[in-house]
């Protein structure tokens, strides 16, 4: 009997860590998506959580490691998110645009996942590197099939991820909506290097890819 009870107890405390874990990890998604919060720190996400410093500090060695851990859970996310869609379609810059279709329409959806993404791109070097290698093999692609008209696919990256990044801002300060996705991406298109009319073609059919991915999602979510 006493042992059961020890073991009960165990798992309790436990189930009680683990949920305190969670509670720290949502507060640190919440303070970058405040546009009021600077600089996320170990004061603002503990006070978020309604938990002591040294709470957080039984379960993150230091705000790098809360840092670490938040970015692994938004790459996982992410890949669960948009890769199914992405390795769908054959073209790689139609693939990155469909991709970035979905990313936008997401953000414009939900404001504050819109300054998360943002703030984590910039703040957040692992998910900055999760992006960038997804944008690195798609546009690779595209120079190797001749399809990318800038020289560099370094270059090309950056201007994708500035795009999107200025988007994200504007989204989450209201100042735009999903009306506004194909015209973004027709400029992300168009400042790789497409012509006006391989843009807005492109950009037509990642709608419809997402658009199908969207149908898909919901049927296989009932």
């Amino acid at each position: 009997m006493a042992r059961v009870s020890l073991e009960r107890r165990a798992a309790i405390g436990e189930a009680k860590r683990a949920r305190t874990r969670a509670a720290i990890l949502e507060a640190a998604r919440a303070c970058y998506a405040n546009p009021d919060t600077a600089a996320a720190t170990v004061e603002a996400v503990t006070q978020a959580a309604g938990v002591a410093k040294g709470t957080f500090y039984l379960h993150f060695r230091d705000l790098q490691a809360l840092e670490a851990e938040l970015g692994d859970a938004l790459i996982a996310e992410l890949s669960e998110r948009f890769e199914p869609a992405r390795l769908a379609v054959e073209d790689p810059l139609t693939r990155m645009a469909t991709a970035v279709t979905i990313l936008l329409r997401d953000l414009a959806a939900a404001p504050p996942q819109a300054r998360l993404a943002a703030r984590a791109a910039v703040m957040l070097p692992d998910v900055a590197q999760a992006v960038q290698a997804r944008l690195r093999e798609d546009l690779a692609d595209a120079q190797s099939a001749g399809l990318l008209a800038v020289g560099s696919v370094d270059l090309a990256i950056r201007i994708v991820v500035a795009l999107v990044e200025q988007a994200s801002w504007l989204f989450s300060a209201g100042r735009i909506d999903a009306t506004a996705v194909p015209d973004i991406v027709r400029a992300v298109l168009r400042a790789i290097g497409c012509a006006p009319d391989d843009a807005a073609a492109r950009t037509d059919e990642a709608g419809r890819n997402a658009d199908a991915f969207a149908q898909q999602t919901s049927v296989g979510g009932r």
